[in-house]
């Protein structure tokens, strides 16, 4: 949704105030929904033409702010009246919108008259920021957060209003949103200012807890950037006890719950530097903490007069007596039901419900819940424990677990906060309940392990009966049909249970219809924010396949359309790759290129699966190339001439691939001769040449000299998912699709060999990202698909090295290593053979010796494609 210009003419007072008032009416709307991108306007000239460096009131002051040096010239050029086409483009420059917002309030802020407009204007951008209470709502642009600059310039003209600086960040912001796109502001602030009262009154009103980590992660620590807060109040108890007012006064105008905040945890850093300084240097001495103090805990340091413990005491008691008598509703970030508008924190201190939850007292909580949340509760448990009165899983009725526990005020109601749902915070709408995959680790432990909780041991066999009885139960009360694949491992892999076809039996009530099927499958292939998907559910997208294959096919003619439209509008604009509706992600890729693995057989034509072909081959090469052209602009300045530049090199890839796929008749040849009729090229490209255009379009010349950049890949969510795809077709793919398919693989793999086996590797294991919970047998089931596609012997080894690598990542002693899953036995292997490579025996029959040979150089070669850390590693074990 593009804003009109407002065109202002900054020497008139008049101007711009309507004009800071029309800004401040378009926001409104903006405010209104939610979201701010693509909903932020900008600021013309009176006269229709763009501003210009020389019309900031105080160039000097913008420089600052965006840190640039004093030196740099910031040159204005003659422009003409803006025309319509030029206004357009105009609008998507994100940089011009920001710099003609910083022109006008630069000149607004000169007009004594126009302070209350611009701090209104201000005051209603942070009520904003309060109520999404989320950094995604704050861009404007995909790169850009709204406004935060405009506060700078309200606190540098009037340091009063410095704490609306630390009151726009949200609490529960994004930390890498914030360290790349927030913390500049916060470090500009203290290099110009230091420890003022303006500095700290930003700090001491900021609630994310983020923000130190944001600025020393992004600054490196640089003591220009980075406040030390301890140094400062150690050297000046006036500036502490300046801060400890700041923080009364930010509770008084935004009160909130302060039961988990530690208001010296900001200082902390501080102390562990001079720790570790006096570690380094035994000649090392700091003016304010003495080696001694150093020695001892954080706590007990002397600060100024008492520990720093009793200090932080004090300081608690302070705060809570500024919140103690707010109801409950009326604090920010409270987002928690709460059952009577007129409870107060106070009120709560001693309520067993509202404290943190204690899980080890997992086993009577949970019985508590079924004796007290249902009238049949007894017998519930008399069916999970002694197996009797089996009828009562017939009475069982779905229902919402979490509001359950809250209407009773069971306190189990806080186990279901704690662990959140998926991962997430859980909403304060009760009506978001928890999943079987939240709870079911917490039900079921207990009867695994019965001495940890204090309760009798029946023996294995009876405890497992207990938990799949436990099961019978939650399946019922929270209205599964059927259990999801994930599920069904954590039954089966993690509980060790039952197998999955048993338990898919037990705990199937109904069958889904066809409707459900279909739902299911969408939702697994498009949950946004999914940077892998594994085997565990890549076998559910094929089971649910087998179920309703024309069901899919009708999915695939609108998946990339219908996912783009279900994408919640935040997500849309802060991931690029979601905020597009032409090209397919990764995980549509996947999931079709795994079921046709399965499907086809790689020799006879099947009808069924034409409509998948026809998907993964329409869209597969223009999405890799999409990202391929994504991964270049990460790398460049991504200007006329640099895209210009990218879209020749990806024309000669393509020029490369498409080559490789000679005419063969049938449905892929169509789609060849389409292409080529569509583009021709006007010469064949080699293999060499076709490498070169890659190195140059995704390696930028610094990295050729850096060895770690030069074996590392910048991923996204969906190159990986893509990679693996090509594996998982090519399997399958008639010659010339495989050839095909293959030379876009090794074009990659050539070039980040390590990353690329790895981004594949995840995609044919039911484990995590990390490879935690890798086994030797998938390992040499990945090994077995390279060698089936005859990739060079060099890489299945290097996929061994760097699974097991990645295993066992904090490991440096191989002794150390994990061997559950026999990927220790693996490596040694290959560590023995790369330890005897030179040996020659006489004895050996030759054609046993050329092969040991053949396998010790393409470890030998392994070992050379290892980035240093990983190299290092495996020869520290020779």
């Amino acid at each position: 949704m593009e804003q009109q210009f407002i065109q202002v003419n900054l020497k008139d007072k008049n101007s711009l105030k309507e004009a800071i008032f029309t800004f401040q009416s378009q926001l409104r709307h903006a405010y209104q929904t939610g979201e701010l991108i693509h909903r932020v306007g900008g600021f013309i000239s009176h006269d229709k033409k763009q501003f210009q460096p020389c019309d900031l009131f105080n160039p000097d002051q913008f420089k600052a702010i965006f840190l640039l040096r004093s030196d740099d010239e910031l040159e204005s050029e003659p422009v003409e009246a803006l025309t319509d086409e030029a206004l357009v483009r105009l609008s998507k420059d994100d940089a011009y919108l920001r710099f003609s917002h910083m022109v006008v309030f630069q000149h607004a802020l000169e007009q004594e008259d126009l302070k209350p407009l611009i701090v209104a204007f201000c005051e209603e951008l942070v009520e904003f920021s309060l109520r999404v209470n989320a950094s995604n709502e704050l861009f404007f642009s995909s790169s850009m957060l709204f406004g935060i600059y405009l506060l700078v310039l309200l606190a540098e003209k009037y340091p009063e209003y410095a704490y609306l600086i630390g009151e726009y960040y949200p609490e529960d912001s994004d930390f890498n949103q914030i360290m790349y796109h927030g913390a500049d502001y916060m470090a500009y602030l203290f290099y110009q200012h230091g420890y003022s009262n303006l500095v700290l009154d930003a700090y001491a009103s900021c609630h994310f807890d983020g923000m130190f980590g944001c600025i020393m992660t992004h600054y490196m620590e640089s003591e220009n950037f980075v406040p030390d807060l301890l140094n400062c109040f150690l050297a000046d108890e006036s500036r502490y006890q300046y801060y400890k007012e700041a923080l009364i006064q930010s509770l008084k105008r935004r009160p909130r719950n302060i039961a988990d905040d530690d208001p010296f945890v900001r200082m902390e850093h501080g102390f562990s530097q001079v720790s570790d300084a006096y570690d380094d240097d035994d000649e090392f001495a700091d003016e304010l903490i003495s080696r001694e103090e150093a020695e001892g805990e954080f706590d007990d340091l002397n600060f100024h007069g008492r520990t720093i413990a009793e200090e932080r005491e004090v300081l608690r008691q302070a705060m809570y007596e500024a919140v103690k008598d707010v109801p409950l509703k009326d604090l920010w970030y409270y987002d928690q039901p709460v059952y009577d508008e007129t409870t107060t924190l106070a009120d709560i201190q001693d309520d067993p419900f509202y404290q943190e939850y204690d899980e080890y007292n997992e086993y009577e909580t949970n019985k508590s819940f079924f004796l007290k949340c249902f009238e049949n509760g007894e017998q519930i448990l008399a069916y999970i424990e002694e197996n009797q009165h089996p009828e009562i899983l017939e009475q069982l009725q779905p229902v919402n677990l979490r509001k359950l526990a809250f209407e009773h005020k069971h306190y189990i109601y806080k186990r279901f906060e704690y662990f959140g749902s998926d991962g997430m915070r859980l909403s304060s709408d009760l009506e978001q309940d928890v999943t079987l995959e939240d709870i079911i680790e917490r039900f079921l432990v207990t009867y695994q392990n019965p001495d940890s909780f204090y309760i009798d041991d029946d023996g294995e066999a009876a405890q497992n009966g207990k938990c799949l009885r436990t099961l019978d139960v939650l399946v019922r009360l929270m209205g599964k049909k059927e259990l999801s694949g994930t599920e069904l491992k954590i039954i089966s892999d993690d509980f060790e249970l039952c197998s999955k076809k048993e338990a898919a039996a037990r705990f199937t009530i109904r069958a889904l219809s066809a409707a459900e099927i279909r739902q299911r499958l969408y939702d697994l292939i498009n949950e946004p924010l999914v940077s892998h998907f594994g085997l565990t559910r890549l076998q559910e997208i094929h089971e649910l396949y087998q179920r309703d294959k024309a069901g899919f096919g009708e999915i695939l003619n609108d998946i990339i359309l219908r996912a783009y439209e279900d994408t919640p509008n935040d997500l849309l604009a802060v991931v690029p790759s979601l905020n597009q509706a032409e090209y397919a992600k990764g995980a549509q890729l996947l999931s079709v290129a795994y079921i046709l693995s399965q499907e086809s057989n790689g020799f006879f034509a099947d009808p069924a699966l034409e409509p998948l072909w026809a998907f993964y081959h329409k869209h597969l090469f223009q999405s890799c190339y999409r990202e391929l052209e994504n991964l270049n602009a990460l790398r460049h300045s991504f200007d006329d001439e640099d895209r210009d530049r990218a879209t020749r090199l990806i024309a000669g890839i393509k020029a490369y691939i498409d080559s490789q796929a000679k005419v063969s008749g049938g449905l892929f040849a169509r789609f060849m001769q389409q292409s080529a009729q569509e583009e021709q090229t006007d010469a064949a490209v080699s293999s060499d040449q076709a490498l070169h255009f890659a190195r140059e379009l995704l390696i930028s010349g610094e990295a050729e000299e850096d060895e770690e950049e030069r074996t590392s890949l910048f991923v996204s969510d969906d190159i990986g998912m893509i990679l693996a795809s090509v594996l998982y077709a090519a399997r399958v793919a008639k010659k010339p699709q495989k050839k095909q398919l293959l030379s876009l693989y090794e074009l990659i793999l050539q070039l980040f060999p390590s990353k690329t086996l790895l981004l594949s590797f995840i995609e044919f294991s039911a484990g995590d990202q990390f490879c935690s919970d890798a086994t030797a047998e998938e390992v040499e089931a990945f090994c077995d698909v390279l060698s089936e596609l005859k990739m060079d012997e060099k890489y299945v080894f290097l996929s061994r090295i760097l699974v097991v690598h990645q295993t066992n990542e904090y490991e440096d002693d191989l002794e150390e290593f994990s061997d559950d899953d026999g990927l220790k036995r693996l490596y040694q292997t290959m560590l023995n053979i790369y330890r005897h490579k030179d040996e020659v025996d006489s004895d050996e029959p030759p054609m046993l010796a050329a092969r040991e040979k053949k396998i010790a150089a393409a470890i030998t070669a392994a070992v050379d494609l290892l980035n240093t850390e990983n190299k290092e590693k495996f020869l520290s074990f020779i």
